[in-house]
């Protein structure tokens, strides 16, 4: 059965293992590789093409940090001649930024834009198009619950996030993974048909660069120090391992109408407690439709 599946971010890194192993699932997989930098894309598509064998992979231009870009997206997508939507893959979110925050053409700051609000606008107008028992899993971190020597969190409301003026990065990315999961885990109690909403944690992938950009000297010892704790923590992988496994939750049968769930390299787990507030849940998704302008969301049946 043909089926098309939308991975986000999935011209480097994380996203492009995950397209990857899709693509060699199956040649009746339809890969759409979702990125704004168009000419990276279009690279990976030639170059996973290439490697499985697969044809249908694609190329299109997506702009999580601006919701005309998503909306777009959406409308081309429909539009396109392809299989029924069965999988999407919430994967990118800005780098690893600057200490002060940057805000969006939307008025949002950057890293909640990218890694919250843009997959949340982009599932929801994607789900019309989503074929009964599709899949959909947003790609959270061991970071929605950090160690203190890196950031200490909390949550009062949406808003203050996406209007956050914090001077820290770690704490924005933190705050964004946390919405990861609570999205996931209200999306997966409104979504119908049978669509599965899962969160993944891919754990510390060395080879991705992740915690690049560091400034300070603190920084820096925390960096290099990273893949080492990772190891000891039994927290560390790769992109190419973790990929693997993030498309096994995307085409594997054991995932098959497991929902609302949270996996830790292809095991489940507890995400942090504060994950689990139903509170913060519906205000980060009633903010979101506000922020979003987005009144057809799933509703719970």
């Amino acid at each position: 059965m043909k089926k098309t599946f939308v991975v986000t971010g999935g011209n480097s890194g994380l996203g492009c293992q995950c397209a990857k192993n899709i693509a060699m699932e199956s040649a009746d997989n339809h890969v759409v590789i979702a990125s704004r930098n168009m000419e990276r894309s279009e690279r990976a598509a030639a170059n996973i093409a290439g490697e499985t064998g697969n044809p249908h992979i694609y190329a299109m231009p997506l702009d999580l940090a601006s919701q005309a870009s998503v909306r777009d997206f959406a409308e081309t997508f429909a539009s396109r001649d392809l299989p029924p939507l069965y999988g999407l893959v919430c994967n990118a979110i800005s780098g690893s930024g600057p200490s002060k925050p940057e805000y969006t053409e939307d008025g949002f700051e950057m890293t909640f834009a990218t890694g919250h609000l843009g997959h949340f606008l982009l599932a929801n107008l994607l789900l019309k198009n989503m074929q009964g028992g599709g899949r959909i899993v947003f790609v959270s971190s061991d970071q929605h619950d950090p160690p203190r020597m890196i950031a200490t969190i909390s949550y009062t409301d949406a808003l203050d996030i996406a209007r956050s003026r914090c001077n820290k990065h770690a704490v924005r990315y933190s705050l964004t993974k946390l919405c990861n999961l609570y999205c996931a885990y209200e999306m997966a109690e409104r979504a119908v048909n049978n669509i599965s909403v899962n969160a993944f944690n891919p754990g510390f992938m060395a080879d991705t660069g992740l915690g690049g950009g560091a400034k300070s000297v603190g920084e820096k010892i925390i960096k290099r120090l990273a893949p080492l704790l990772a190891r000891l923590m039994g927290k560390y992988s790769t992109a190419q391992i973790s990929g693997k496994l993030l498309a096994e939750m995307m085409t594997g049968p054991r995932y098959e109408g497991v929902t609302g769930k949270y996996f830790d390299r292809g095991r489940e787990a507890r995400s942090s407690e504060l994950s689990y507030s139903k509170a913060n849940a519906v205000n980060l998704w009633e903010r979101s439709m506000e922020l979003t302008k987005n009144a057809h969301g799933p509703q719970k049946e």
